[in-house]
């Protein structure tokens, strides 16, 4: 299942949902009024009753957000644990802040992040202007909001609160980014997942297409021209091979002499230094004409002038 407002995909009863950008900022401020992605509350709920009566088995929230406002956070956090099915979060990139929250509401065992992914929590922030009183309510709520995350983070991972506590509290409360061994370390995920391969998927375009099964020794190949064989069609570079076939042989050998060499790999990320050319010296030139009879003539040349002009003074 698609849809048109939320970037939800559903497979084999697995529903999955992404969620992207600034936790609490409207998804059409952020990604446009065709995005699909899911940043609120609010978009949220709109997938989740898009599911129906019908439940998946499971639902995978693809995490890809450095964070933003934790009361829509904690609203998708406590909506995530009540589905009632296994819930997956996988982190991908910088995931941090209120978007870490989010990822504490896999099921035991389920909180994934990529190879190459960076996690960070740290304690709450907030502006505020006003007086003593209204300044000291904010930091009261500011050291609750604390509390409750180490503990979303400790009943999570069955660690302590404290050890929440301090790591959030490092850098003057800023926090510090975690490579993903260093956040399996600390309990705030299970598992390290390595980056998703790029596969052929030949059999499932054909299959789609209603075309029969490919042959062992296609299946070998590249899916796409299999797939462009099948339908009666030619690659682009199928075609330039046939044209460049038929060119004369002196016409081809031509055409490849005028081509700029490649580039080799090694060439690509370093830089030689600049060079000129070798400035001739005019002294070995003139030793080097010495004797020639254009020099001669030049001298003679030259003392015809000396002398027409001594005459006249």
């Amino acid at each position: 299942m698609q849809t048109e407002k939320n970037k939800i995909t559903s497979s084999a009863r697995i529903l999955s949902i992404d969620i992207d950008g600034i936790i609490g900022e409207p998804e059409e401020l952020q990604f446009g009024e065709e995005s699909r992605s899911v940043a609120t509350y609010e978009r949220f709920e709109q997938a989740l009753a898009e599911i129906g009566e019908d439940k998946p088995d499971r639902v995978v929230l693809n995490i890809r957000s450095t964070g933003g406002n934790l009361d829509d956070a904690l609203l998708i956090y406590d909506a995530a644990v009540g589905l009632g099915v296994e819930v997956v979060t996988r982190c991908y990139g910088y995931v941090a802040s209120a978007a870490t929250i989010i990822a504490q509401a896999a099921s035991p065992g389920c909180r994934e992040i990529s190879a190459n992914g960076f996690y960070l929590i740290h304690c709450c922030e907030s502006a505020v202007e006003g007086n003593t009183h209204s300044l000291t309510l904010t930091k009261q709520l500011l050291d609750k909001s604390d509390q409750r995350l180490a503990e979303i983070y400790s009943e999570a991972s069955g660690r302590p609160v404290e050890e929440f506590r301090t790591l959030m509290n490092e850098n003057a409360g800023k926090g510090r980014w975690l490579t993903p061994q260093e956040a399996l370390d600390a309990g705030l995920v299970d598992r390290i997942i390595p980056a998703a391969p790029i596969t052929d998927s030949a059999t499932d375009r054909i299959t789609s297409l209603g075309l029969p099964p490919l042959p062992e020794e296609q299946r070998k190949g590249g899916w796409w021209s299999t797939l462009m064989e099948k339908v009666g069609l030619r690659s682009s570079r199928a075609v330039r091979a046939e044209q460049e076939a038929s060119v004369e042989p002196s016409l081809a050998e031509s055409t490849h002499t005028t081509r700029r060499p490649t580039v080799p790999p090694s060439r690509l990320h370093t830089a030689e230094p600049t060079r000129t050319k070798e400035c001739e010296d005019p002294a070995v030139r003139e030793v080097a004409t010495a004797g020639t009879t254009n020099q001669s003539a030049y001298e003679a040349d030259a003392r015809t002038l000396r002398e027409a002009v001594t005459k006249n003074i």
